[in-house]
Order: structure tokens, then sequence, then C-alpha cells
């Protein structure tokens, strides 16, 4: 094998004159062979003349079944080297340029990324061209640490973004606390949690598109496995049973007078008083139902979904983390009604906080909250008597 000597410019040359020794060709060979970067050779008539062993292992092809053949024969057939391809042939085509791509093959569990730069080859002290040298860099590390580095740096972005946003948000309802608690006073239901929860959903939705344009944080997935949807339905009647036996209990323990003592009291109000009105009761309940949808799209999409995303990965239970503090979140919300609502929400929260794990979907917890509010507010009276601070 010829010496191979770098000159000024991006060519090699070919000693037509004495053979080296032997040594020498050894060492050359052997440099190449054990090269981490792929080399391949081609004549002038785009016939390709070598390839080193990192080049074989590249394209999964050997010495033996390629060298003779031409680039178009070989690289043509092959998937996802429409790239390389174009750049060898054109560096067959005007060798005297330098020719580089940027190329990806698929591998397995893998992506390699390559960096594949073309040379002339030309005989020593001569301008007589016999070839082109085709180097392959392996840059997947590099790649790799670049995209990763660049992820990090949008999920701190992402987090910061949310985290501002979730206290901007809690913060100006704390700031309205007193309007809202004035609202709760004046009318028969109150819409304080509804305004303040609907409020979130859309101020959260366009920070998330915001801070993370592609993110799949907002679980809007509204077809669940009809087992988690049965699973739903039984854990909300069993939390129903509960509801019904300790309300039993603490009546029997506490002795209540005649007004707030039955077991079952349909729609009363946070100060005792009785709806009686059948178009008065259904607006009741036509209200309660969509402040659950806005509740748990705000609770479980904007709040836990895409805090257990930036979680995850950080810490180990990264889904009870983010249902822990929605809930706590959810709690606050309910802050201007009495402590006693506020603890009370707690218990349920986590619940459906917990089927929205189990499911990825916003549906299973609105099934619950629907089934639980409904039942504790409108039929076991469980605030009946509590008045509003």
């Amino acid at each position: 094998m010829a010496a191979i000597l770098p000159q000024s410019r991006l060519a090699f040359t070919l000693s037509n004159t004495k053979p080296l020794p032997k040594l020498p060709v050894a060492m050359t060979d052997d440099i190449v062979a054990s090269s981490t970067d792929g080399i391949i050779t081609i004549d002038p008539q785009g016939i390709l003349t070598s390839c080193n062993p990192r080049a074989e292992k590249i394209f999964g092809l050997s010495a033996g079944e390629i060298v003779g053949k031409t680039v178009a024969e070989v690289f043509l057939p092959l998937q996802d080297l429409d790239d390389f391809t174009d750049c060898v042939l054109e560096a067959v085509r005007q060798p005297e340029l330098e020719h580089i791509a940027a190329i990806s093959l698929k591998r397995e569990n893998t992506v390699l990324h390559l960096n594949v730069r073309t040379v002339l080859l030309h005989r020593r002290d001569s301008d007589e061209r016999v070839g082109v040298l085709v180097m392959l860099s392996d840059e997947s590390e590099r790649v790799e640490l670049l995209t990763k580095t660049a992820e990090r740096e949008k999920e701190r972005a992402a987090t910061g973004r949310f985290i501002v946003a979730i206290l901007t948000i809690f913060s100006l309802f704390t700031l309205v606390l007193e309007p809202i608690q004035k609202l709760a006073r004046a009318q028969f239901y109150d819409l304080g949690p509804v305004i303040a929860l609907l409020t979130l959903v859309i101020i959260a939705y366009y920070i998330n598109r915001w801070a993370a344009p592609h993110s799949t944080a907002f679980k809007l997935n509204l077809r669940p496995k009809p087992r988690y949807v049965i699973e739903s339905i039984l854990w909300s009647l069993g939390f129903c049973a509960a509801m019904t036996v300790g309300k039993y209990l603490f009546l029997s323990a506490t002795g209540a007078d005649s007004q707030t003592s039955a077991l079952f009291s349909f729609l009363v109000l946070d100060d005792g008083t009785q709806v009686r009105s059948p178009g008065l009761f259904a607006t009741a309940l036509s209200i309660y139902l969509f402040s659950v949808l806005v509740q748990q799209f705000a609770m479980r999409c904007a709040i836990q979904a895409p805090l257990q995303s930036f979680l995850t990965g950080v810490i180990g239970p990264a889904g009870w983390i983010a249902n822990l503090v929605s809930t706590l979140l959810f709690a606050v919300l309910h802050a201007h009604l009495n402590p006693v609502v506020s603890l009370a929400v707690i218990a349920p929260s986590l619940l459906w906080g917990w089927l929205f794990m189990r499911s990825g979907s916003v549906v299973t917890p609105i099934i619950s909250h629907a089934i639980i509010g409904v039942y504790a507010i409108f039929v076991l009276g469980v605030f009946a008597g509590l008045d509003q601070v």
C-alpha cells in the first residue's frame, strides 16, 4: 500500500516512486484499520477500491462484498442513504471540491449521526487524480449530549414559566378573595371557585402552549379504557357509602338538632335553608356539574399533568407528588368557604388524582367528581348548616 501524506490543500498524494519499507506500510494499514472513522476510497470511475472495518460496521457490509462495485450499485438500494450517496456521487463528478454532508442512520435501538467529508486523492508531485477519499465521523455522542442539554434547558424554562403562572394565578385569586366572599354570601350558590378555576384553565392553557408548544402535558384524552371508567364508578360508589356511614356515626355521636339531624338532606344550603323549588334545584345541579368539568380540567390537565411531567426523573413518586400538590391547591381554592370544606375536599381530590394517574384521561376524575359531589351536596347534605366565612 502506498504512503498517504497530507498536502497544503485538501488532497492526498500517492507515491509512484520507490516503494516504502514494509514497516511503515504495515503501520499505515493498522492505522486505517483501527480508525474510529469510517474510511472508503473510490476511483475516478466511481468504483469502490477499499473500505475499512469501521465503515463496514456502519453500513453493515463487508469489504469483500462492495470493493469492485460502483457507488450506485452498493448504496442506492440501501435505505436512509440518499444524502450520503448524493454527496459521494458529487465528489466523484467534482473531486476537486470538498463535499460535506450530515446523515442519520437508524440502527436497531439507536441512531447514528455521521459527518461525511470527501477529499481528492492524487499522486505525489503530479496532478493525476487517482480517486476520492470518503471519511465518516461518528458524531452520535456529541449530538446526543447537545440534544439532552437542549431538552434540559427547555424543561427548565417550561418549569419556571409554569411555576410563575401558578403563583400568579393564586396570587390574583387571593387578591379577589373578598369580592368572591361577598358574591358567595349574596347568591344561593358559590361561583367563586368556578370563576377562579375557569380563569386558571384559560391562563394555564396559554402558558403551557407558550412554555412548551409541542408538549403533551395537557392530557385531554377523552376516551379512557372501559375498565378505568368502571373502576372510577366503583370507587366513587364506595366513597359515597363511606360518607353515608361517616355522617350516620357523626349524627349518632353528636345528637344534632332536628334541622340537621336527617341522614339525607336534599340540597340544604350552607345556612341550613331547604331548597324546595324544582327549578332552583335543577339550576343548582347544572351549575355544579359545569363546575365539575372546569375544576377537573384545571386541576388535572393544567396542574397535575404538567407538574408530573416536570418531576419525572427528578424524584421517585412524581405522580403522587403532583397529585398531592394539585390537591392542596384545590383545597386552597375552597378556603374562602369554610376551613371544614377545605379539609373535606382533600380526600376525594386525592382519589380523583389517582384515577387520573391510572387512566391517563381526565374523564375518569370527572365521572368520580360528579358522582361524589352530587351525592355529598345534593343528597347527603354533608355541608348543611356550615355558614360560609
